[in-house]
């Protein structure tokens, strides 16, 4: 593939209540995923190629197609209780083509949410011609079917939220599945419980920059055990998928 993981302008949102490990998570999975951009495809990652190409990052570790992003500058409180900044406020934030939300117990704060913004921005974000995926991490997809989202789309949720969900958003297609880390339908990719979200992360880089470089960052990042199991949509149909 010709994908780069550069092509991507990464949003991640952040709320007060919002997940920790539903922001950090794929943040991660993104930043070394666009770091080894450059790597050649065919070749494996020898301990002088990461020596080199993490060290050349070592003075400038922000890049600048992934970033944060939150209804204010101004420390958030997250789910766990650790306080993060965002780099950008939905005012200034730079355009992006791709739209990560969290869940956390700030994810059921749907009128707080439509009130600071941020549904408003997540919509602007995923319906816009150019987006290219828009991700959900656990119950972040509550947030997702709140902002109009998810009608008709294929789905899921953490495992817990099953009827919670289906009650709150009877118009999104629910896959009732506990053993599956994720659901793609199209460019929606939705998670199952927090740390879902990095196997959610490796297939988007999957689908983006395909199965090999994917193969490469979970190896790099020693992501092995156990296997990411999902369901894409393909030709109409849920199949197996394995990241």
């Amino acid at each position: 593939m010709t994908n780069r993981m550069t092509d991507l302008s990464i949003a991640l949102v952040m709320f007060d209540g919002a997940e920790e490990q539903d922001v950090v998570g794929p943040y991660e999975m993104f930043w070394w995923g666009t770091t080894f951009d450059n790597h050649p495809e065919a070749q494996d990652m020898t301990e002088a190629d990461f020596s080199y190409t993490f060290n050349t990052n070592a003075t400038s570790r922000r890049l600048p197609n992934i970033f944060t992003v939150a209804p204010t500058t101004a420390p958030i409180t997250m789910s766990s209780g650790m306080r993060f900044l965002a780099d950008y406020s939905y005012e200034n934030a730079p355009a992006a083509n791709v739209v990560v939300v969290p869940g956390g117990e700030g994810a059921r704060a749907t009128e707080a949410l439509r009130a600071n913004g941020t549904l408003d921005y997540i919509r602007k974000v995923a319906t816009q011609a150019d987006c290219k995926y828009v991700m959900s991490v656990c119950t972040g997809s509550f947030v997702l079917g709140h902002a109009g989202l998810l009608d008709g789309v294929h789905c899921t949720t953490y495992m817990n939220q099953y009827n919670r969900f289906e009650h709150e958003l009877p118009a999104a297609k629910l896959v009732r599945n506990t053993s599956i880390n994720f659901v793609q339908d199209g460019k929606h990719l939705t998670s199952n419980g927090p740390c879902s979200g990095l196997a959610t992360s490796l297939r988007l880089v999957e689908d983006h920059v395909g199965t090999r470089k994917k193969d490469k960052l979970r190896e790099l990042l020693s992501f092995v055990y156990p296997t990411a199991e999902g369901l894409i949509l393909k030709d109409g149909t849920l199949v197996e998928h394995n990241v």
